[in-house]
């Protein structure tokens, strides 16, 4: 995601702005190989699932040109979790490198320590988007049943992580960040 966008959408989430998204298909250009900048189409669950997993994304408006396209829209609803999963599909693709990004997408779950690591990085990087620690941010993060203080920076979570993330560094980051 452009970073001017995900600050917007850090800052509607610090400040409880419900967002909603339009052209989650990038107008279909994203369910087309040969039209995705990406170079690799996605499926219609996982361009909606990427869209609602963004920060104070609220609601996601699919267009449609047709009944069966607006079923296979609502099927989203239905689908599991593989179906809506984007990481492997972002971590391949040709066109667009997202190693070292997050993408908060839990491949790295289950930690030893039952730490949320997408959550702590992602309330992390709403911080540093801020330069600083919001409240609301500071409060979310103190609500999570583990904090990044608790890591025992074992790696296995790196193990796991598509993206390359180095997920150590940013749990001692977290831990400097809310001081647990």
């Amino acid at each position: 995601m452009d970073p001017e966008r995900q600050r917007l959408y850090e800052t509607c989430q610090r400040l409880g702005v419900g967002i909603t998204v339009m052209k989650c298909f990038g107008g279909g250009d994203l369910l087309d190989a040969k039209l995705s900048p990406a170079g690799a189409a996605l499926t219609v669950n996982q361009c909606i699932h990427y869209a609602l997993t963004r920060p104070a994304v609220a609601t996601v408006l699919a267009g449609a040109h047709s009944a069966e396209q607006f079923l296979t829209s609502l099927a989203y609803e239905d689908a599991g979790d593989a179906e809506r999963d984007y990481a492997a599909a972002f971590a391949s693709f040709p066109r667009i490198r997202w190693q070292g990004h997050c993408m908060y997408c839990s491949h790295c779950a289950p930690c030893p320590q039952k730490i949320s690591v997408a959550d702590v990085t992602k309330f992390l990087h709403l911080a540093e988007a801020q330069k600083g620690v919001p409240e609301t941010v500071r409060e979310h993060y103190a609500l999570l049943p583990h904090h990044a203080g608790e890591c025992v920076q074992c790696g296995v979570c790196e193990t796991r992580c598509p993206f390359g993330v180095d997920v150590r560094a940013n749990m001692r980051k977290a831990k400097e960040v809310f001081g647990y």
